[in-house]
């Protein structure tokens, strides 16, 4: 009987360090997978960056036309003025359906919490452009304005700096992963431009 009260909890110990590896291997691979999922809405949010201002049917995109006075949505801008009219759209540095032109780099802006907050204001991907479904990444795209110290480089400096920011939600309930990158356009025009940076943020 002794014998036998052993071997069942060796069995027991066993399998509990069999099941404690597996949930710590599902929470590793949860982790990688959101991961992944944040980094692969960057190119998503990039080619909304450089979204042709005239839609197929031959409308205005208004994420690329300011439009009117009477006419408040967000967009991206094309120029200072363009930059001072959304600024205006935007008070208080807020964001709108995932266009930001905040005041400044403010520093809660660059923790995770922040943006687990900002959902509502931000641009939901689509399940056409996830495996994951609806409701399970976000981006933010804030605007900065990039000022050329020289006036001999005024025509060929890019006017702006897009500091990118997109979340993923995992399929561990509350998993997510909040990631965040700055693109420069090499020049005013261009569609092609250049990575700065890349990190992930914490809470």
């Amino acid at each position: 009987m002794v014998m036998l009260a052993m071997a069942s909890i060796a069995t027991l110990l066993a399998m509990r360090h069999l099941w404690v590896n597996e949930q710590l291997l599902n929470a590793q691979a949860d982790h990688l997978r959101t991961q992944h999922h944040a980094q692969a809405m960057l190119p998503v949010a990039l080619a909304d960056i450089l979204g042709d201002p005239i839609n197929h049917d031959g409308t205005p995109n208004l994420r690329h036309n300011a439009g009117n006075a009477q006419q408040n949505h967000a967009f991206f801008p094309n120029s200072p003025a363009e930059y001072d009219l959304l600024r205006q759209r935007l008070p208080s540095g807020t964001c709108n359906t995932g266009i930001c032109a905040p005041r400044a780099l403010d520093v809660p802006a660059s923790t995770a919490r922040y943006w687990k907050t900002q959902t509502a204001a931000a641009m939901s991907v689509s399940a056409t452009e996830t495996p994951y479904g609806d409701n399970t990444a976000w981006y933010w795209v804030e605007v900065f304005p990039q000022y050329s110290i020289s006036s001999a480089n005024t025509s060929s400096t890019a006017p702006f700096v897009y500091r990118i920011t997109t979340l993923a939600k995992g399929v561990v309930p509350g998993s997510t992963t909040v990631l965040q990158a700055i693109w420069v356009r090499n020049t005013p025009t261009s569609n092609t431009g250049q990575w700065q940076s890349w990190h992930l943020l914490h809470d």
